[in-house]
Formats: C-alpha cells, structure tokens, sequence
C-alpha cells in the first residue's frame, strides 16, 4: 500500500505539471499570440497596398497603408486607408474605406485592437524608404515592472503589391 502510494503521489505530480500550465509559460504563449497576431494583420495590410506613409506625428500615427481598387474610376472607386497607432497601452489599427457609387462617396471607418499589452510608444515602429520593403518591429510585455515581467520581440518585413 505504500509503494501504491507513492506512485500514485508521483503519477499525480507528473500529470498535474504536464496537464496544467503554469503562469509563466501562459504569460510567454499570451505574449506570442498577440505579437504574431499582431504581425499578421499589418502583414495582411501591407500586401494588398500600393504604398506606406510614415505617420507625420508619430505620437498620434504610426503610418499608413493605402489601396485603391484596381478599375477605380471617378464614378465608381473603393479606396482603403489602415492606420495604426498607440492608445492607452495598446496598438490599435484604424481603417477607412471610402466606396464611391454613381459618384457618391460613402466613408466607413473601423477600429481594431492588434495588441493590450504595448507598455510605451515606442515598442511599435515602422521604418520604410521607396527602395526597401515596410520594418515593423513589435515588443509586446506582460506583468511590466514586476519579477514576472514577460517581453516578446518580433520583426516583420512586408512588401506592398504594385501600383495599378
């Protein structure tokens, strides 16, 4: 009975460590999923734009990908904007699409959040000149400025499509 018991006792360990995630290694898999997500989507951006504008206040925008559909006409044109910037500890993307009908423009404007755990401005940018493709560097933290502070890095480099 003993030697039962102390198989179980260790058989019971061993499943609760591999079954159960401890905080920390959770933390790491937040920390990872919103910076690949985050990613992910200015990559999805990126590639259906035709061009990238540096956000001329980098404290209220980081930049801007823009597309225009590719049979656009005055009469009859869809053009997108996708904005990001930095609200409150979070990364936010702003798009703004303007579909025009018959020569009526109707605007729509939507807000996502890539990211809830970008502790300062600076732990998003983007670099871009007309010769190279879009860097986006990311750093998302979790439980800043605590023993158990969780900081995951990633770079991203997007190349928009061709102008129609």
């Amino acid at each position: 009975m003993a030697i039962a018991g102390l198989i179980m006792g260790a058989v019971g360990s061993a499943f609760y460590y591999i079954l159960i995630v401890p905080p920390e290694q959770s933390d790491r898999l937040t920390a990872i999923n919103e910076l690949r997500f985050a990613l992910e989507r200015i990559q999805q951006d990126g590639v259906q734009a035709q061009s990238f504008i540096l956000g001329s206040d980098p404290y209220v925008y980081y930049g801007y990908f823009y597309s225009e559909d590719y049979q656009c006409n005055p009469n009859d044109c869809l053009t997108s904007n996708v904005s990001y910037k930095y609200d409150d500890g979070k990364l936010v993307r702003v798009e703004t699409r303007v579909e025009t009908i018959d020569s009526t423009p109707t605007t729509t404007t939507t807000n996502m959040t890539l990211s809830s755990h970008i502790v300062n401005f600076g732990d998003v940018s983007f670099a871009y000149d007309e010769n190279s493709p879009v860097k986006v560097d990311i750093t998302v933290t979790l439980n800043p400025g605590t023993a158990n502070e969780i900081s995951e890095t990633d770079t991203r480099y997007i190349d928009m499509r061709a102008a129609p």
